[in-house]
């Protein structure tokens, strides 16, 4: 129920998934009656009616009288018709597509209707005429990996997911992303050797006692600095304790709530 009242506040086109093959455990008719239930939430929203597991049952071969209840359900509310499989893949592309465009139309409409909004935009807006600036005649150019398309060697990247487990098990590698001079070193491990020196040489071998060495002094300032803030604690030059302060600090304090 929260989520179908969520469905009265939010600015987003509606996917209502039908089950025409009925293996969900509820039939037509009760997905139907659940529809009409809730259908006075979102009057004013665009709107479209999934018929999922197509793989399972075919819309065309449906029942007559199905089908005509489905159809005058779409056109009641005006919503969309669409069938989808998850299994097969069949029509997610279009469900995503047709949502994301009546979803955009319905928000321009929206926007248009409101006057303010309208002005602004358009003191934003500014057309350019362009004119000539000489009599030379400028050919269209268009670059050759734009007309002929940048082809990758190699596997693609569908490819390489199928093949080390599919979607879950497998990520882009970063080295996808590199830009190099030369394609054949993308798959490259860290180089041994760079501009004739050997990597290895710049490592320290006592790194690891330079750095307990290091951790030991800390310590050892931090414990001095807790010393002397405990000394600075217990008196000042005039012998006053942190306790009187804070005593003292407390009377005052006091005084200016009486007095307010």
């Amino acid at each position: 129920m929260q989520a179908i009242t969520a469905l009265a506040h939010l600015n987003a086109c509606v996917l209502f998934l039908l089950d025409i093959s009925e293996t969900c455990g509820y039939t037509i008719e009760q997905q139907v009656s659940l529809f009409n239930n809730i259908k006075p939430l979102f009057q004013a929203k665009p709107l479209v009616i999934v018929l999922t597991k197509i793989d399972l049952q075919s819309y065309k071969d449906l029942e007559p009288e199905m089908k005509d209840q489905i159809e005058k359900l779409a056109k009641e509310t005006n919503a969309y018709l669409i069938q989808m499989s998850n299994s097969s893949g069949d029509g997610i592309a279009d469900v995503r597509a047709k949502a994301c465009d009546i979803l955009l139309d319905h928000r321009l409409t929206l926007k248009a209707k409101d006057p303010k909004k309208a002005e602004a935009i358009m003191n934003k807006l500014h057309i350019s005429q362009p004119k000539k600036r000489d009599n030379v005649v400028r050919d269209v150019t268009v670059p050759e990996t734009v007309t002929k398309g940048v082809k990758k060697t190699g596997p693609t990247v569908k490819e390489l997911q199928d093949e080390y487990g599919g979607a879950g098990n497998f990520y882009i590698p970063e080295e996808e992303h590199f830009l190099l001079e030369n394609e054949d070193w993308r798959y490259d491990k860290w180089p041994e050797f760079y501009l004739g020196k050997n990597v290895a040489d710049f490592y320290d071998a006592e790194i690891v006692k330079k750095l307990d060495a290091l951790e030991k002094e800390e310590d050892a300032i931090l414990k001095m600095e807790a010393e002397k803030a405990d000394e600075a604690e217990s008196s000042d030059e005039e012998g006053i304790t942190t306790k009187d302060l804070a005593a003292a600090v407390k009377k005052v304090k006091g005084k200016i709530n009486i007095i307010k």
